[in-house]
């Protein structure tokens, strides 16, 4: 627990930009934060040991945020835009491209490579099944959030894709 709190201490410092900081600090509060889950999971085992990693980071992360409370004056709410919402065809385009990168190739990925993932793990099939099942959203949402925020969409299209081509070629071939 102490090197995770250690850990989210410098990566606070350098959020903060207090007197501790700069890129070693960054680099070593990332090592200590592995590290601590290193650790538990040779305390607890793999299983245990990885979820009350992630628990003393949350709870770590949670500390510093309460130091980082403050009470505010509440402002006057501004009165609603009312403007007329116009619609611009010519991006119809990107987000239908969009829709069919976040959807089923992003999807593709998710899946097969929260697969692969879980069945490369040494573990019983059981502990591999809930690993995939629980990882298939976090991939989902992140090359989602990749691919709506990247500005040439065909960048994230093609990553996608090869990725997903390899996870199956790994798990079929």
């Amino acid at each position: 627990m102490m090197a995770a709190l250690i850990g989210v201490a410098g990566l606070y410092s350098s959020w903060r930009r207090l007197a501790l900081a700069g890129p070693g600090v960054v680099a070593g509060s990332w090592l200590l934060i592995v590290l601590s889950g290193w650790i538990w999971c040779l305390g607890w085992g793999v299983e245990f040991g990885t979820v009350f990693a992630c628990l003393a980071l949350s709870v770590a992360g949670g500390v510093f945020l309460l130091l980082n409370y403050e009470v505010r004056e509440r402002k006057s709410p501004r009165p609603a835009d009312t403007q007329q919402l116009v619609i611009n065809p010519r991006t119809w385009g990107r987000h239908a491209l969009l829709s069919i990168i976040v959807f089923p190739v992003a999807g593709t990925l998710s899946v097969v490579g929260s697969i692969l993932l879980a069945h490369e793990m040494p573990w019983i099939p059981v502990n591999q099944m809930v690993l995939a099942v629980l990882l298939i959203p976090v991939i989902w949402g992140a090359a989602a959030y990749w691919a709506c925020a990247d500005p040439l969409p065909g960048r994230p299209a093609i990553a996608l894709g090869v990725g997903a081509l390899l996870s199956l070629a790994c798990l079929y071939l």
